[in-house]
């Protein structure tokens, strides 16, 4: 089950557009790797749920430091929270500034968000350059919807 929940205000949310993106991009991430862990986790988000959380800047910061310790605005987070759940937390505030200095259109870069939290969720990470280079090359074949 995908829900989508939006608690700021400041920017509009294309909402069927990113429900319809995260679920063609989980469907296509088990086409592409098809053995475990990826099955399994479209069929656990199946089971249970994804949360695709907005939230203005002021939240997304107090997130991002009561949870990763981290003091400052972030653009996305994503928490695996066990039994089934997911949860991406988004910021549109930081896709409008990213999305200018990329010169691509807010929609498409909070549809990035979604797939680099569902990416998360599989168990990708982005914090060595090996990894970030198969995290990326993983994007752009998820955006490839």
């Amino acid at each position: 089950m995908l829900n989508i929940k939006n608690l700021q205000k400041k920017v509009p949310i294309p909402r069927a557009k990113v429900l319809k993106a995260a679920k063609a991009a989980l469907r296509k991430l088990v086409v592409i790797c098809h053995p475990e862990p990826f099955a399994s986790l479209e069929g656990r988000l199946r089971e249970g749920s994804l949360s695709i959380v907005f939230v203005g800047t002021k939240r997304m910061r107090a997130i991002n430091k009561k949870y990763l310790g981290h003091d400052y605005v972030t653009d996305v987070l994503t928490f695996d929270l066990g039994e089934n759940t997911g949860e991406i937390i988004i910021c549109p505030r930081i896709a409008c500034a990213n999305a200018k200095a990329r010169q691509t259109s807010m929609e498409n870069e909070i549809i990035l968000y979604v797939v680099h939290g569902i990416l998360h969720l599989a168990g990708f990470d982005d914090h060595k350059p090996k990894d970030i280079i198969q995290m990326r090359r993983m994007e752009n074949e998820l955006l490839k919807l």
